[in-house]
C-alpha cells in the first residue's frame, strides 16, 4: 500500500520547504495532491519532487515556474529511458539479421553513413 503524507507531513520530512513554497510548488503543478476526506494528501513521488524542487530553488535561485519546466524535462527523459529500456529487450529477442538491419538503419540516420 502507498503511503500517504498529510500538508503537516510533507514540510516535516522535506528539508528546506515551507509552507509558502508549497503553495507555490503546488500552483506551478510541481507536485498534485490528492483529494481525501482528510485534506489533501501526497505521495513518496511528491516528497521526492519537492525535495528536488527545493535543492534547484536554493542552488539556483529558481523560480517555481522555471523549476516545473526542469521537473517536466526530467520526468520526460526518464519516460524516453524506459522506452529505450523495453526497445532494447524486445530487439534482444529478434533474430541477429533483424538486429544488424536495425542497427544499420541507426547509423545511417545519427552518422550519415
Amino acid at each position: 500500500m502507498t503511503r500517504l503524507y498529510s500538508e503537516e507531513e510533507v514540510i516535516a520530512r522535506v528539508s528546506s520547504l515551507t509552507p509558502g513554497r508549497l503553495v507555490a510548488y503546488r500552483h506551478a503543478r510541481i507536485v498534485v495532491p490528492m483529494e481525501a476526506e482528510r485534506g489533501e494528501l501526497y505521495e513518496g513521488l511528491d516528497l521526492a519532487r519537492l525535495e528536488l524542487a527545493c535543492e534547484l530553488h536554493d542552488h539556483y535561485e529558481a523560480e517555481a515556474e522555471a523549476i516545473g519546466l526542469m521537473i517536466s524535462l526530467i520526468d520526460q527523459l526518464h519516460g524516453v529511458r524506459a522506452e529505450l529500456r523495453e526497445l532494447t529487450r524486445a530487439l534482444e529477442d529478434q533474430p541477429e539479421e533483424v538486429r544488424g538491419r536495425i542497427a544499420e538503419v541507426i547509423r545511417q540516420a545519427r552518422f550519415g553513413e
